[in-house]
């Protein structure tokens, strides 16, 4: 690739701050790697910001350490498979790109529209600036409060393959998944070949969900239902018991999950459990770009927040009051943007990162849109199973809103029952109830509890329907040391300058103790 000659800032001119990089890419998951290689390998000045200690995101966990581990990690790495040892190229490049400055643990706790992204390390913080900013901070999976969920011993998928990539644990004992999607199939099956034997995998989905998404499949998306298919005949030749339809999920258990006990085909089955692996699909990462005020829509078949985008990423802006004026300088891209996989997030990344390169060179060349009509054609390809897997795999555990009892706010332990109170009593907006409650409050700052409350709330308006506008965001996102807080560095004096936001509830609940 031609390295450009637009490495260098202009001179400053007054009142205005030099960036600090021409963009700033935050995540180093699939996504974040391929944009930074690209941007660097043209000659672009490149910070990339990892909350993790080592590139690879949640896909490619520890993936370095395991392999500087071998032989003694040569079971571990091929127990995870080839899709996990896949990124050890990704990765090699991404340590080889000369003008990626790569800064790991460290958390990114406040993003603005234009450029300016506030940073944690240890005790010290800051703020630094960019042309352009790369939001590649990933997905999560769908929170689904049911009773029993918070009795240790009840864990989702991601943090169970947490635990095996990154600290070589192997869970014991009488193990249950249950839920919906391809992870719990490439979970069960990484388990197996650890020795491990689930159980049961009781599945939410049916066979009508996979009869009535066929339409859906697309030549392009074949591989990747192949790989599915072939985990789930491998389980079932292990003789893995596989159950489909179920629902009514609930966990007992005293100081831990002992029993766990659902409905299928109408029946109710209660087993013994030491360890419960729960996962309703995964969804958007979205709290950064709210926080920089990107505009979010609500899926209501995914019960979840997407931010609206361009296909190379670039981010719209919601309607409002802002911390900033000017052009939105935010692509995102990967899961962050859209769920996709791994292969699709390292193509997004690429079509965002050259997206990025021609706005910089002021380019309208031919082949700058041959490039860029290449590397949108390869998302659309990578992204071509989507369609076929949301359809065949929808929400399940998120059916049904929790019953009054469940705890929907872990960080305040707030329950549905509460929730559906202040409701009844006149709190019908989010961030009234946030208000009333606390509930989004706590160090999840509603990363855990939002989609349930908003599913709450819409259960209390079906009258008059409204679409779900989230808890109104603002920095910091994550816990903030008061010491690096008072010691803050790059702070320009514009910053300090917020626009007061009247936006405090009124106390609806006369002699509720939270008012």
């Amino acid at each position: 690739m031609t390295v450009l000659p637009i490495a260098t800032f202009p001179s400053k001119r007054p009142n205005e701050v030099v960036p600090d990089a021409d963009v700033i890419v935050i995540g180093a998951g699939p996504a974040g790697i391929s944009a930074a290689v690209e941007l660097a390998s043209a000659g672009i000045h490149v910070i990339v910001l990892d909350m993790q200690p080592a590139p690879g995101g949640q896909i490619f966990r520890a993936l370095e350490a395991n392999l500087a581990a071998r032989p003694g990690t040569d079971n571990l790495l091929a127990a995870l498979g080839p899709t996990y040892n896949a990124g050890q190229a990704l990765i090699h490049r991404f340590r080889a790109t000369s003008g990626i400055d790569y800064r790991p643990n460290t958390t990114v706790w406040d993003l603005r529209a234009d450029g300016t992204v506030g940073w944690l390390k240890g005790e010290t913080a800051g703020y630094l600036r960019a042309r352009h900013v790369v939001v590649a901070n990933g997905a999560m999976e769908r929170p689904v409060p049911f009773p029993g969920w918070t009795l240790p011993g009840v864990i989702t998928a991601g943090a169970l393959q947490t635990l095996i990539k990154a600290s070589r644990l192997q869970p014991e004992g009488r193990i249950v998944i249950v839920g919906t999607g391809p992870l719990i199939f490439l979970i069960a099956d990484q388990l197996r070949r650890l020795g491990v034997r689930p159980t049961l995998i009781a599945r939410t989905d049916r066979i009508q969900d996979k009869i009535a998404a066929l339409p859906k499949i697309h030549w392009a998306g074949i591989p990747a239902l192949l790989k599915g298919l072939n985990w789930v005949a491998r389980l079932k030749i292990a003789g893995i018991p596989i159950r489909t339809g179920v629902s009514d999920l609930k966990a007992h258990g005293s100081d831990r999950v002992e029993t766990v006990s659902m409905t299928i085909a109408g029946r109710k089955l209660e087993l013994p459990c030491d360890l419960l692996v729960v996962h309703d699909g995964i969804v958007p990462s979205t709290d950064l770009a709210h926080c920089a005020g990107v505009a979010l829509e609500w899926q209501a078949a995914d019960s979840s927040w997407h931010p609206r985008t361009s296909l190379d990423g670039q981010a719209e802006l919601a309607p409002g009051p802002a911390f900033t004026s000017g052009p939105c300088r935010i692509r995102i891209s990967g899961d962050a943007r859209r769920i996709g996989g791994a292969d699709a997030a390292i193509a997004h990344g690429r079509h965002a990162a050259r997206a990025i390169l021609a706005e910089l060179e002021h380019t309208t060349n031919p082949r700058g849109k041959s490039v860029a009509n290449l590397s949108a054609a390869a998302v659309r390809s990578a992204m071509a199973a989507r369609p076929f897997i949301d359809a065949a795999f929808p929400p399940g555990l998120a059916g049904q809103v929790p019953d009054d009892e469940t705890i929907v706010c872990r960080c305040e332990e707030i329950t549905a029952g509460s929730l559906r109170a202040a409701i009844r009593e006149g709190a019908t907006d989010m961030n009234l109830v946030r208000g009333l409650l606390r509930c989004g409050m706590g160090p999840c700052q509603g990363r855990s509890c939002a989609v349930t409350l908003a599913r709450i709330l819409a259960e209390a308006n079906t009258q008059k329907p409204t679409t779900p506008v989230p808890f109104r965001a603002r920095p910091p996102l994550r816990p903030l040391p008061l010491g690096a807080l008072a010691n803050l560095t790059g702070l320009h004096p514009e910053l300090a300058q917020v626009e007061l936001l009247e936006d405090k509830p009124e106390a609806v609940m006369q002699g509720n103790d939270h008012a």
